[in-house]
């Protein structure tokens, strides 16, 4: 069994769920680094021609926006749906136990709340980097716009790179793919006995959790360790508010030491199990 960091035990993240959810990433979505480029002439901005390659760019860039990737429904993300939906409102109920159904339903439930909810069944797009000139009064020779892609389970980097170059709509922008991952292999869950192990120790630790696996939107160097072995899992063994799950990586980054002995309980628990 491969431990990495991920999930945590967490609320208020699934609709209609109003106890604690323990979510254990069984996959990640992988992530590439995709650029648009454009030259011109440069020039004076005091004649500017009816398009410069900034504002084309930007307008490629609200089109990419406004077109997401399709609905997704991968096997960790299905399980999600298919545990915590029997956890939820009648009416959620309704909508996970019959997907086939409702698929349309959940899709612009997911679009609509955008967010981690959104991003657990499609590959997202986020505009992250733009340059062009390097002054006011001066139409840029270069410019680009940086996109951050989430690949889901099914997609790959090079073929987004050619759906988002189509969706552009405009065959002068040059499309060029940076460092990229593609997304992790799925591990086991259900009977497997690596499975049951750690979702015991996470039930034990946290009795009023509902343990679900879930698929982990973020990166983790676990996914290097998918082709040794199946059972490759990512839990941050700590209940964590709203708040706290906001200070990851911000100012003031902390954790109450309570919360830290219920990770030790927790490691001990399955170090003890295995």
């Amino acid at each position: 069994m491969v431990l990495d960091e991920g999930g945590a035990v967490v609320e208020g993240v699934f609709p209609g769920v109003t106890a604690p959810c323990a979510l254990i990433g069984t996959g990640e979505k992988g992530q590439s680094a995709i650029y648009m480029e454009m030259e011109s002439s440069g020039g004076h901005a005091s004649a500017p021609p009816s398009h410069s390659i900034a504002g084309l760019l930007a307008a490629a860039a609200v089109r990419i926006e406004s077109r997401p990737f399709p609905f997704r429904l991968t096997p960790p993300a299905a399980e999600m749906f298919d545990t915590l939906g029997r956890h939820s409102t009648f009416g959620m109920r309704l909508i996970f136990a019959n997907l086939w159904l409702f698929r349309g339903v959940l899709d612009r439930i997911c679009r609509k709340s955008g967010g981690e909810l959104n991003a657990l069944v499609r590959t997202t797009v986020a505009v992250t980097e733009m340059w062009g000139s390097s002054a006011n009064n001066v139409l840029p020779p270069r410019a680009g716009i940086g996109l951050n892609v989430r690949l889901m389970g099914g997609d790959t980097s090079g073929a987004a790179v050619e759906r988002l170059r189509r969706i552009s709509g405009n065959p002068d922008i040059a499309f060029r793919k940076g460092v990229s991952s593609e997304p992790s292999a799925f591990s086991v869950t259900g009977d497997d006995a690596a499975w049951l192990r750690l979702k015991d120790a996470v039930s034990r630790t946290w009795p009023e959790a509902i343990v679900s696996p879930y698929l982990m939107i973020a990166g983790s160097d676990s996914r290097h360790y998918c082709r040794i072995s199946r059972n490759v899992y990512r839990f941050s063994a700590m209940a964590l508010s709203g708040e706290e799950r906001a200070l990851i990586h911000a100012n003031d980054e902390r954790i109450p030491v309570e919360k830290l002995l219920k990770c030790v309980q927790f490691y001990i628990r399955l170090l003890q199990s295995c």
